[in-house]
């Protein structure tokens, strides 16, 4: 009896931990790894140049120009901080996600470098 209760607890623990990991957030994603898609376009982009972070809750972030329209991406700490700013800045519903980071633009060329990082 002990050894199936154990062995149960290990089973329900080994889910626990597979299941939490499978929804952890790509971490493989990087402020330089976008920057560098971008710089790699063609398109200048000044990594000390910085969005108002505060206003919006994030982490860290770039600000540049494409086309003469406003590029910015910025980096959350956590899902569950990107959720807290998309429910207090209802703008930020509609804006591409990818990882820990959002885009804000209207500019169609950096969506797309945006969406292939990798």
């Amino acid at each position: 009896m002990k050894k199936t209760f154990a062995l149960l607890i290990s089973l329900i623990m080994l889910i626990a931990v597979v299941g939490c990991s499978s929804k952890e957030e790509k971490q493989d994603l990087t402020l330089d790894k976008f920057i560098k898609a971008y710089q790699d376009e063609g398109i200048e982009v000044d990594p000390g140049e910085k969005p108002a972070l505060q206003m919006i809750n994030a982490k860290d972030g770039v600000i540049f120009y494409v086309d003469k329209k406003k590029v910015a991406i910025y980096e959350y700490a956590s899902k569950k901080d990107i959720d807290n700013a998309i429910s207090t800045f209802k703008q930020m519903k509609d804006m591409p996600r990818k990882g820990l980071f959002v885009l804000e633009t209207k500019n169609e060329q950096a969506i797309k470098i945006f969406e292939n990082v990798k």
